[in-house]
């Protein structure tokens, strides 16, 4: 009988033994695999986010591997213990559990891994849509910072115009140029643009509107036929005559076109009426509004002086004033030697006009667009020429555009007519009317091309003041026509 010595080196012991150490390897092989799998599976879902457009689940990629983990330990299991089935199935049962509980506690941690990664997604997107944006507070403070300072400017050109001498350029040329000394002078803020842009545009529309509270539609009729009629001549005389002579210097056909209304209407009203119209930039509706206030203030002076030497009554120089000179403070600062019966007449001569803006800026609107509508069509001939479908490149008619702030501004006229708005509160807002009009000429002024003037100025200056001389040539003739009529 063997001992118990020797019967371990017999084989079936020592085949024993080797099944054991081939089980011991198994387990090293899969904890190491197993670790592996844990590994690239924390690094998974930083791959996936940045490769794939739709996030997947962590757990199931995680699975999937211990999936493949437990076949190849099956695999290995099965070379290393082909020679016993018995000893080779027994340390299969504790691997197979130890696979199962990795893979629970993996698919576990990845689970966890995505509520973390959702729930951080959930609070980012929270997080930028209640986020305030920087548009409200800001443009608010851009907005404010303008209409500030055109605000100042206005009332300080208001100060200014009640000084003997500063009247006769009047409180909107005051305020163009208190804009366009400040930009000489200092930079504007950048937190004004904004502002300015809303005084020149949306406070001049809302100015315009008041402002036909000062006209009375019934004075227009009281003036009779004839007056109505020179003035409406005059306005076709001086739109016509000085838009040529601009065009024939070389002067923009916007600015030539802004130059010849402020002749023959009313100044920088107008040119405030008519800018939008043309669709004129605001250097050329600033040059503009410049060249009629020196140009109108010199023919003030000039009428106070030869007034004595024109041998007219006062209510003939009080038409010849309204029905030629520029501004309404021209014509009431020129007339003022006439005494109120020349002022009276001169108000009634000019307000026509005034009353005339309304359908004046119609037609330009109308001329505007055709002209618009025949460059864009003459672009759309060549290019259809260049490339051989003239036929398909028709330009699209545009509808007449329809300016609401001239609407508004015979509403307000018409009100003031019918008499139902009193007379107190019609004052108020004309005065409110000059203030935003001062307002947007200050915004204006800020935003002046100071080269754009030096370079269209002076061109634009000189047909100005060849149109005013003919128009007040006009304007004598037409006295002496009124005489005979009687």
């Amino acid at each position: 009988m063997k001992t118990f010595t020797q019967r371990l080196g017999t084989p079936a012991l020592r085949e024993t033994g080797k099944a054991k150490t081939d089980a011991s390897e198994n387990r090293s092989l899969i904890n190491k695999r197993l670790s592996t799998v844990s590994q690239d599976r924390t690094a998974s879902p930083v791959i996936e986010e940045e490769t794939r457009p739709e996030e997947t689940h962590p757990a199931v990629p995680a699975r999937k591997a211990d999936t493949l983990a437990a076949s190849d330990f099956a695999a290995g299991r099965a070379a290393g213990t082909s020679g016993s089935g018995e000893a080779g199935s027994a340390p299969a049962i504790p691997a197979a559990a130890s696979g199962s509980a990795v893979s629970g506690s993996s698919a576990s941690a990845s689970a966890a891994e995505a509520s973390a990664e959702a729930a951080a997604e959930a609070v980012r997107a929270v997080s930028a849509a209640v986020q305030p944006g920087p548009g409200l507070g800001k443009a608010a403070a851009r907005l404010a910072t303008g209409l500030g300072m055109t605000l100042a400017l206005a009332l300080a050109a208001k100060a200014l115009a009640l000084i003997p001498g500063l009247n006769v350029i009047g409180q909107l040329v005051l305020a163009l140029l208190l804009g366009i000394a400040w930009r000489a002078a200092a930079p504007v803020p950048a937190s004004a643009p904004a502002g300015l842009a809303f005084a020149s545009k949306k406070l001049l529309r809302a100015g315009i509107i008041l402002l036909g509270m000062r006209l009375s539609l019934l004075d227009v009729v009281h003036a009779g036929p004839a007056v109505f009629a020179a003035a409406a001549g005059n306005i076709l005389f001086a739109t016509v005559v000085v838009y040529a002579i601009a065009r024939r210097m070389n002067v923009g056909p916007r600015l030539a076109m802004l130059s010849a209304c402020g002749t023959g209407i009313c100044g920088a009203a107008a040119i405030a009426g008519i800018s939008p119209q043309i669709k004129a930039d605001d250097d050329e509706t600033a040059v503009g509004v410049t060249v009629i206030a020196l140009l109108g203030t010199l023919f003030t002076v000039a009428y106070t002086l030869v007034y004595p030497l024109l041998g007219f009554s006062s209510a003939e120089y009080g038409f010849f004033s309204g029905a030629t000179l520029h501004e309404i403070a021209h014509v009431i600062a020129a007339a003022a030697p006439g005494g109120s019966a020349a002022v009276d007449s001169a108000l009634v001569a000019k307000l026509t006009r005034v009353a005339l803006l309304a359908p004046v800026a119609l037609a330009l609107g109308v001329w505007a667009a055709r002209r618009e509508r025949r460059g864009a069509g003459e672009g759309a001939a060549a290019v259809s020429a260049a490339s051989g479908a003239a036929g398909s490149a028709a330009p699209r008619k545009a509808g007449v555009p329809v300016p609401w702030f001239i609407v508004g501004f015979l509403a307000a006229a018409a009100l003031n007519t019918i008499g139902i708005v009193p007379q107190p509160a019609a004052a108020a807002a004309v005065q409110g009317a000059y203030l935003l009009i001062a307002m947007a000429m200050a915004g204006l002024g800020l935003n002046v091309n100071l080269a754009v003037f030096r370079r269209h100025g002076l061109r634009a200056s000189a047909a100005v003041l060849l149109g005013s001389v003919l128009l007040s040539l006009l304007g004598i003739a037409e006295v002496y026509v009124l005489r005979l009529l009687g």
